[in-house]
């Protein structure tokens, strides 16, 4: 699992999923598809009707949902009135840490993006220890529609589904005698214990948690309370201590001191060595400011109990740069605490404290780089660029220190000492924690996750549950070669890329699912989800996730694709805006085709003329007019998809003869060839002139082309050249060069070697394409002769 941007902690199973309830199938009798949650929901006051009735397709508003949620855990007091009827709740939502309102902006209710409905839903999931994968589905295409909002029905199956989700975490409240040693006095340590739900059987790495100056264990606005659940859900145990006279500790903060800390440390360290669900042996601290001072010298006084360190802003040096002494310097702090026993150390947000001589004997003597230089284990030295208070510098002097070389430096844009997390934006906070949890898992684990398919695409990639910060922290970039292990299955060895023309058609890669930061699976030009058994399409084309599978990442060889990337790497090359392209047709990647005996103007192949995404569709709408195309095949969309788009209805494109085929990327798969049979027999039912896209006009519509173009009598250098034109016009390759050419070879050379059976390139070109084609389209496909013929003369004429 991991944390959402940008409001709340999220779980990327339900990010990753269209936020769209499914519409249900009812008989003209029968009850509403929604009276079941209609009826939970009002029954149990979750969600009660307006002056209009239940009004279950009028759409939800932020109050809704906040209302819902504050009903649901009945209504705790809140000192306000009931004027007006929301304010309770978003009181109640606000001290709750669930809803903010954005930026200084006073609230106003109003429709609420289902984006947004995901982030106030998933922080009540995190507040109270729910797992929410599953909490909203996506629709047959996978399409999240952040922006549009639920209906009052859809938001009442939502919350009956919230109130059937189980705890992922458990929280105890933990007291740890210290006695006493080195003249620090016996006293208690408060700690807050958070571990998995589930912990029977397991040994599990677990982390001491250490505060900074004048904080508590919940640490600056509750960062390390947000932090420990989510690490509990990535299999780590967390044991956060209040510090003496800090929190909720009786003893005197005068008696605080490196050697206070340490011993703390040591103490919560050994309490967690004693659960039966924590590995002794993988045991971490992490401190945030004077805590990550603390954590550094605490791993290095007890090397054979800590196995991993964390700095959050760690100080290497708690001088006057810190602003810990208002008016007054180090030595003139110390001066005074020497004189009088201890210094008045003041805050603007919170009561003053009393450091004793000992902290400032020990500070003036301690050289912290020094000791981190002594730790064995790896530090992972985190740190904003914005910090004020502790320079990013101290981060660098960190790794420079250590002598582990899995030591990493993790450095954030924008981000203050506290990690941002008074400004109501948490998006630094949850890149930290994620990125610990990947730092952990690789060097406590030697591998991160275990994750879960959190959503399959129509063309059967699988979205994880894996943040991207997770695999950042634990140092995995692209052109990193990883082993991926998945329930039931051999482990696959695959690139960490940027876009599925880093592989060879049929080969597996990682890369970023750039909608959410998660990590997603995919094959280039086949189905990984049906592949490795992560699921299987159902009759409706929508994939259902098979349970109880899990897959892990671990490194196999770094850097090992990176050269193989250079040569491959095509996505920084591509933009969306047409002055970066030479003309209009260049742009839409829009041509004629006039190969073998294909008649001048009767055939012709696009990007997509409806999808708006890519900016190229009124273009090659354009060019659809211009030529007279009366017959489309669609192969990437569904009628409902192409309807959807903005723009159809007064396109050109909507007067046309056009199936829509809806086909995945994997072309030789019984789904693909039921729809190419679709698509050809259009061809032959309706009058051309003819046209054929996808999305970009670039790999089905090749692989479209390519058969056709061998049918009517091309050459493979013909065919290639203009599969290749696509890549030329996309991403400037230029021809005959070597990415060209690998290009070529991993691509439309391997569909032709399939086609004909020929073994190597050598063979192809002495094979007989148009007879492949025409067999191919009989024996493959299901045409009958005559069809093949009514094809062939479809596009000759």
């Amino acid at each position: 699992m991991n944390w959402k941007k940008p409001l709340s902690l999220a779980l990327a199973a339900a990010l990753s999923a269209s936020l769209a309830v499914p519409a249900f199938a009812a008989e003209e009798t029968a009850a509403p598809w929604y009276a079941e949650a209609q009826a939970y929901v009002t029954e149990k006051g979750i969600m009660t009707g307006t002056e209009n009735g239940f009004e279950p397709e009028a759409e939800i508003t932020t109050a809704t949902v906040l209302q819902a949620l504050y009903n649901k855990v009945g209504k705790p007091d809140v000192t306000k009135s009931n004027d007006p009827w929301y304010i309770r709740a978003l009181t109640w939502a606000e001290e709750e840490g669930i809803f903010q309102p954005e930026g200084e902006t006073p609230f106003a209710d109003g429709p609420v993006s289902r984006a947004l409905t995901l982030d106030i839903l998933t922080a009540f999931c995190a507040k109270n220890g729910l797992a929410s994968d599953g909490l909203m589905q996506g629709n047959e295409n996978g399409d999240m529609m952040a922006d549009k909002v639920l209906t009052r029905a859809e938001f009442a199956t939502v919350l009956m589904r919230l109130d059937q989700l189980t705890p992922y975490f458990k929280e105890t409240v933990v007291a740890i005698e210290a006695a006493e040693a080195d003249s620090i006095p016996a006293h208690t340590i408060p700690g807050t214990l958070c571990a998995p739900a589930e912990v029977e059987g397991k040994k599990l790495p677990a982390v001491v948690m250490l505060h900074g100056t004048g904080s508590n264990r919940e640490e600056a606005g509750n960062g390390y309370q947000m932090a420990a659940p989510v690490m509990a859900d990535n299999g780590i145990v967390t044991l956060r201590i209040d510090f003496m006279g800090s929190g909720d500790s009786t003893a005197d903060y005068s008696d605080y001191c490196y050697s206070s800390a340490n011993l703390d440390a040591k103490a919560a360290a050994d309490y967690l060595a004693t659960l039966d669900y924590v590995d002794a042996d993988k045991i971490a601290v992490m401190g945030w400011s004077q805590g990550g001072t603390n954590a550094l010298l605490a791993a290095a006084a007890y090397p054979e109990t800590f196995h991993a360190v964390i700095t959050w802003a760690g100080a290497l040096t708690l001088n006057e740069s810190t602003g810990l002494f208002g008016d007054k310097t180090f030595d003139e702090a110390k001066a005074i605490a020497d004189k009088d026993g201890s210094y008045e150390m003041t805050f603007d947000w919170r009561d003053s404290l009393q450091v004793g001589k000992r902290w400032f004997k020990e500070v003036d003597e301690t050289d912290v780089e020094a000791e981190t230089a002594k730790i064995k284990a790896p530090i992972l030295a985190i740190n904003g660029l914005a910090d004020t208070t502790v320079d990013p510098e101290n981060a660098r002097k960190i790794v420079a220190a250590s002598k582990n070389e899995a030591t990493k430096l993790y450095l954030i844009e924008n981000c203050d000492h506290t990690y941002n997390v008074f400004s109501g934006d948490f998006t630094a906070l949850y890149e930290t924690v994620n990125a610990g949890i990947g730092f952990l898992q690789e060097n406590l684990n030697g591998k991160v996750g275990p994750t879960s398919a959190a959503a399959i695409s129509k063309y059967g990639n699988v979205g994880t549950s894996l943040s991207m910060d997770i695999l950042a922290g634990a140092g995995y970039e692209v052109g990193d070669i990883l082993t991926v292990e998945i329930t039931g299955q051999e482990p696959i060895t695959l690139p960490l890329g940027t876009g599925y023309s880093n592989v060879d058609q049929g080969s597996p890669l990682a890369l970023a699912d750039t909608s959410n930061n998660t990590l997603a699976l995919a094959i280039n030009r086949g189905d990984f989800a049906t592949t490795y058994g992560l699921g299987a399409k159902g009759e409706d084309g929508v994939y259902a996730i098979t349970d109880n599978v899990t897959i892990t990442v671990s490194m196999a060889e770094k850097g090992g694709y990176l050269a193989e990337m250079e040569i491959r790497e095509l996505d920084s090359k591509r933009t969306n805006a047409r002055e970066d392209y030479a003309s209009d047709d260049v742009f839409a990647n829009f041509r004629a085709i006039t190969l073998g005996d294909i008649a001048e103007g009767r055939l012709y192949r696009t990007s997509s003329p409806v999808n708006p995404e890519l900016g190229r569709n009124a273009y090659a709408d354009g060019f659809l007019k211009e030529a007279g195309v009366k017959t489309v095949v669609n192969l990437a969309d569904s009628q409902e998809a192409m309807e959807g788009y903005e723009g159809y209805a007064e396109s050109y494109y909507a007067t046309l003869n056009v199936v829509p085929l809806n086909m995945g990327v994997d072309m030789y798969s019984d789904d693909a060839k039921a729809s190419l049979k679709a698509g050809f027999q259009f061809m032959i039912a309706n009058e051309g002139p003819y046209a054929f896209h996808c999305t970009e006009g670039k790999d089905r519509a090749g692989y479209f082309a390519m058969v056709l173009e061998a049918l009517m009598g091309a050459g493979v250098e013909e065919i290639t050249e203009d599969y290749m034109l696509s890549f030329e016009n996309y991403y400037h390759v230029e021809k005959g060069s070597e990415q060209w050419t690998k290009i070529a070879e991993s691509n439309i050379e391997k569909d032709l070697l399939k086609l004909t059976g020929a073994e190597d390139a050598d063979a192809l070109a002495k094979a007989d394409l148009q007879k492949a084609a025409e067999t191919y389209l009989t024996e493959t496909i299901g045409l009958t002769a005559a069809e093949v013929t009514a094809l062939k003369d479809a596009l000759s004429k």
